[in-house]
């Protein structure tokens, strides 16, 4: 039955203090991650997964049975030491378990290595370069301007450049990880800090053009790769693969979604009672979040073993920490907003591109947005009663204070109209749903097939376009074995399902019609989408309604 809400008042105030001196013992808290931010010291009872969602659990993992004969022999194989001989001996649960096979089949091409960069698993790192965004001054152009024909035809350097047709990534956080190799099993792990060039195509989708594999610009041992440099070529784009599985889940996943959202369940549950407005909206969307960033992933556990999760990545176990911890730090509550980020990425007057998240992400945004400003003006008759509003004052002192609060940089301190809490409570309703969909769900497809992005590579990147030491072996060789490499596709295989869909909640009765627009809204985007997929040749599913679950539950 839905909770009926209701703002603080002086005749409940004992009852709520109460209340809260109770639940705060529930949710305390600790600095992790170099003291960084906020973690729960014991997961509440309340946010134990439960059994549904452990059914859905076992229903998704039903799906590997085909695949024990596969699994058992692979098993085998391990136990006998057998090498490695084909990239095809990585299929553990086949090339059919994979949704679109195409991007397992060209893994290796240029084509489906441009897609990842607005549809793969960290798409939030791209940037278009403009006069007012220029690419990086440490990418070295000169190779890239004289051979530039030879890549894209019709069109010369300077002219794309004016144009606006060229895009970026640049992994320079990841430097900490390249600079403190890790190790796993015995075998040192290797990561690069790449910077890559794309070129878009009138179809919208990018090309690359060029990788530059470390930071350090026209050093000797750091060229600049092109498509025309053949295997080094294959090498160049396997590395960059590399970072960008770091980059994303270190800094882009676990850091910025699921211990921000970390930070926000605890805020909300430490300062708004159970019935408030805010927090009864908010509830539906804080759900499992909890139970699964308490699995010992990355932190060492208690008997000081790094998380092994973590340890497959790549960097030593200081190095990633420290990544984290500046993760957190860089984050930015208000240029994270949709609209702000994708400005400043120079992504959101784009049309030309192919880019789903900018403009399917958007409807979604604005939809939300839309809803929650509706359900905020339903409880708050006017900007005063949101000043006046003491608990939602503490809560947003509590998101941001930096001595005992969440230390989220530039979430308000205080809210004094009710656009800005709508604007704040609507971005962590899509943060918790849309952003994460975007971000996690596409692993398998992409991570789930160790050779196409493997968490870390096992030889030294290429110092040279004429590396003598490049074989097709080399690049085999290079790749994790085969235990980490099933955990890799187990782990991302296991964590496919959802539940709880966005706008599937139901409120109490004067809020339900609210919700039941927002529903609406959304369906109507899904049939939407779902009537354009035939005509794509690309198909994208993450920012479907019908696939976003309204929580960070895996």
């Amino acid at each position: 039955m839905p909770v009926i809400a209701s703002l603080p008042s002086p005749a409940d105030a004992e009852k709520r203090k109460a209340y809260f001196e109770k639940i705060r013992k529930q949710y305390a808290y600790q600095y992790s991650y170099n003291e960084t931010f906020a973690t729960v010291i014991k997961v509440p009872e309340a946010e134990s997964a439960g059994c549904a969602y452990q059914f859905a659990m076992l229903k998704n993992l039903s799906g590997i049975i085909p695949s024990l004969p596969r699994l058992l022999w692979t098993q085998i194989k391990q136990w006998l030491q057998r090498p490695i001989t084909g990239y095809q001996e990585y299929l553990f649960f086949g090339l059919k378990s994979f949704p679109d096979t195409r991007f397992i089949e060209n893994f290796q091409s240029d084509e489906y290595f441009g897609l990842q960069r607005v549809i793969g698993i960290n798409h939030v790192t791209l940037h278009r370069a403009t006069l007012e965004n220029p690419l990086p001054d440490n990418l070295d152009l000169v190779r890239v301007k004289d051979r530039f024909s030879e890549v894209v035809s019709g069109v010369s350097f300077d002219e794309a450049l004016k144009t606006g047709r060229f895009y970026y990534v640049d992994y320079h956080m990841l430097q900490g990880l390249v600079d403190h190799p890790g190790e796993y099993k015995g075998r040192k792990q290797y990561v690069t800090a790449p910077i890559l060039l794309l070129y878009r195509q009138d179809t919208g989708v990018l090309q690359p053009v060029a990788i530059q594999l470390n930071q350090q610009k026209a050093a000797a041992d750091n060229p600049v790769f092109m498509p025309m440099d053949g295997l080094a070529w294959v090498a160049a784009k396997l590395y960059a693969q590399v970072a960008d599985v770091n980059y994303q889940e270190f800094i882009s996943h676990a850091t910025r979604i699921h211990y921000l959202m970390e930070s926000f369940i605890i805020a909300t549950h430490w300062e708004l009672y159970k019935t408030h407005p805010i927090f009864v909206l908010l509830k539906p969307h804080l759900r499992y979040t909890l139970s699964v960033n308490a699995h010992d992933l990355f932190l060492k556990n208690k008997k000081g073993v790094p998380g092994d999760f973590g340890a497959q990545l790549a960097g030593d176990y200081d190095s990633m920490v420290a990544l984290m911890s500046e993760a957190f730090k860089t984050y930015d509550f208000q240029a994270a907003a949709l609209p702000v980020d994708l400005k400043a990425r120079h992504l959101d007057e784009n049309p030309e591109l192919f880019y789903p998240y900018a403009e399917e992400g958007r409807k979604i945004w604005e939809m939300t947005q839309k809803f929650v400003r509706d359900y905020v003006n339903l409880y708050y008759v006017d900007d005063a009663a949101v000043s006046a509003d003491t608990e939602v004052q503490a809560w947003a002192r509590k998101m941001s204070a930096h001595e005992d609060g969440m230390r989220i940089k530039n979430f308000p301190s205080s809210f004094s109209t009710r656009e800005a809490l709508a604007q704040a409570v609507g971005q962590i309703i899509f943060t918790a749903s849309a952003h994460h969909s975007s971000v996690h769900y596409p692993q398998y497809l992409f991570s789930g097939f160790t050779p196409a992005m493997p968490f870390a590579a096992y030889a030294p990147a290429p110092t040279s376009l004429g590396c003598n030491l490049l074989t097709e072996k080399y690049l085999l060789d290079a790749l994790p074995l085969r235990q980490p490499s099933m955990t890799q596709a187990l782990i991302f295989y296991l964590t496919n399902f959802r539940m709880q869909l966005l706008g599937q909640d139901n409120l109490e009765s004067k809020a339900q019609p609210i919700i039941e627009t927002y529903r609406q809204e959304l369906k109507q985007l899904s049939e939407e989408l779902n009537t354009a997929m035939p005509r794509r040749a690309y198909p994208y599913v993450y920012l479907n309604p019908e696939t976003i679950p309204n929580t960070v539950m895996v």
